[in-house]
């Protein structure tokens, strides 16, 4: 019985990583591209924190190609050929976890520009630039580079291309403890602590509605997005905290197998944070909608424009 419930266990994983990363892919992709169009628009496009969304974007598709295409691929047993398995690793393991990490610092950094934002100091308030954005930008990405180039030393895939894993049990610890340090844990506790001090921040300034209006709005968006990392960074903190406490425990195949599903719902869960951010925006900023909409109308213009053309060649013919 346990062997059966195990392999249907191993079925339902299977069936999971498949489909709900393709629905991830082509909903991510959507929205990203929207996102990187709406966040370079005149109006937003020299806003410090449309910097940071727009970056976050960016970074989020990589993530979210190098994350969920090889999973995908592994699912219809499509693996890197052997001479290249090694390369392959290390390669989108890199490309998966640097991008993804520099994603949620750029929501750090918009949290911080936010808070210098609403400051009644001109000169904390000088830290909210668009010239600012762009070092502290290039700062992470450099940063987010070093700390995840362990994974050209820790990671190694096998002869058959068919696991792509850490080389070690030291690897693999601190690996684990990078993820919860640049990644899961503590970017949503930094997210929270300039969250607050941005709400003290505005509790005791007199607000400008007129001027202030779109600021207000592009920290709604950044409350949103913190709120969906923060909540989905969850699940994939506490699954490696456990897995970091039972490390030398004996555990039967059963209960690896469990673990095994469960991390891998906790990753796509956390993953879902490259995909969610357009839907989220567009539901909850009047701001973001305005600025989306001449963009869909737009393309269905050209659309239609394109159509009659098409059709008066063909008659032509």
């Amino acid at each position: 019985m346990p062997t059966l419930q195990t392999s249907i266990l191993s079925i339902i994983q299977n069936q999971l990583i498949r489909y709900v990363s393709l629905v991830l892919l082509v909903t991510g992709t959507i929205g990203n591209i929207l996102n990187c169009f709406v966040f370079t628009r005149r109006c937003l496009r020299y806003n410090s924190c449309s910097l940071y969304f727009f970056a976050t974007s960016i970074t989020n598709s990589i993530g979210l190609y190098c994350a969920f295409i090889a999973r995908v691929l592994i699912t219809f047993d499509i693996y890197a050929t052997s001479s290249q398995s090694s390369v392959y690793c290390k390669t989108r393991t890199f490309f998966t976890y640097m991008p993804l990490s520099a994603s949620a610092w750029f929501i750090v950094a918009a949290c911080a520009d936010r808070f210098a934002s609403s400051s009644s100091s001109a000169r904390m308030r000088s830290f909210s630039q668009t010239k600012v954005s762009q070092r502290v930008i290039c700062g992470i990405v450099v940063i987010a580079c070093l700390i995840w180039a362990e994974m050209f030393v820790c990671f190694n895939g096998n002869a058959n291309g068919t696991t792509c894993a850490p080389a070690t049990p030291f690897c693999n610890t601190f690996n684990n403890f990078n993820l919860l340090i640049s990644y899961s844990l503590l970017p949503p506790i930094f997210m929270f602590i300039f969250g607050w001090m941005t709400i003290l921040h505005v509790r005791h300034r007199p607000i400008n509605r007129q001027s202030s209006l779109r600021g207000r709005q592009l920290t709604i968006l950044l409350i949103v997005q913190v709120v969906c990392v923060t909540f989905l960074s969850l699940p994939f903190s506490i699954q490696k905290i456990y897995l970091q406490f039972t490390a030398n425990q004996m555990k039967s195949s059963q209960r690896i197998e469990i673990e095994n599903f469960l991390g891998t719902v906790a990753t796509l869960i956390i993953l879902s944070n490259t995909s969610m951010s357009f839907y989220m925006f567009t539901l909850t900023s009047k701001v973001f909608r305005k600025e989306l909409k001449p963009l869909l109308l737009f393309w269905s213009q050209r659309r239609a424009d394109v159509e009659p053309i098409q059709s008066t060649t063909r008659t032509t013919r």
